[in-house]
């Protein structure tokens, strides 16, 4: 009776192979994110260190690669930024994250079951991801008010609007560009973009709204 997509580039491709009708299909903002559980918080008050934070699976896919070729660089140039890593092991990279915290390039905290913590204490959220549905970490960390740098592709795109930047997907240069590009921001820049973070997920993402869009079409 209807199916649902969580991007437009998805639904593009069944309709393009021919396996859905076009009044089979409706595209949502994903599955929206809880503004009550994830709610607005105050900017970090240091703006002496700028505190990149990834969550996320560390895998190849999820662009952890560039993540950490990133930090390995401006580890090299910089003494102002630091790099936060929440999230499990689903591929080969315990030795290279063991050695990177031990050089206090990164900090890795494995799986942790509640990353809100680590969502206040962030100036900005990273996912260079190299595909999604509609990335929720990109979603709950800007319904916390943090700014956003993400890969330029369906399903991580669509959460920036004024809140950050967009970067190449599998591209570290790029990443690096959009990184660089958010650490010279004024203080008070980086606090408006976690400001319109919030504002952007209350007008788009709310998940109320898209619990009850979902049932207005399935009883339609």
């Amino acid at each position: 009776k209807c199916i649902f997509f969580e991007n437009e580039g998805n639904k593009e491709v069944f309709m393009q192979n021919g396996l859905v009708k076009h009044n089979q299909v409706h595209v949502l903002h994903g599955a929206g994110v809880n503004l009550e559980e994830y709610t607005m918080t105050a900017y970090p008050a240091d703006d002496k260190v700028t505190r990149f934070l990834f969550i996320g699976r560390v895998m190849k896919e999820k662009g952890i690669d560039e993540f950490l070729n990133v930090a390995e660089q401006m580890k090299k140039e910089k003494t102002n930024v630091e790099f936060d890593i929440v999230g499990p092991m689903e591929d080969d990279y315990k030795q290279r994250l063991e050695e990177l915290d031990q050089k206090k390039i990164i900090h890795y905290y494995g799986f942790q079951s509640d990353v809100k913590p680590f969502i206040r204490n962030c100036h900005c959220f990273v996912l260079p991801s190299y595909h999604e549905g509609m990335a929720n970490t990109l979603l709950e960390c800007a319904s916390m008010g943090r700014p956003l740098i993400t890969s330029d592709i369906y399903g991580c795109k669509e959460a920036v609007f004024d809140n950050g930047y967009l970067c190449k997907v599998k591209n570290t240069e790029d990443l690096y560009i959009q990184m660089n590009k958010f650490l010279e921001l004024s203080y008070k820049d980086k606090v408006q973009m976690g400001i319109n973070s919030r504002k952007h997920m209350e007008a788009m993402f709310d998940k109320t709204k898209i619990v009850k869009e979902t049932f207005e079409w399935l009883l339609r």
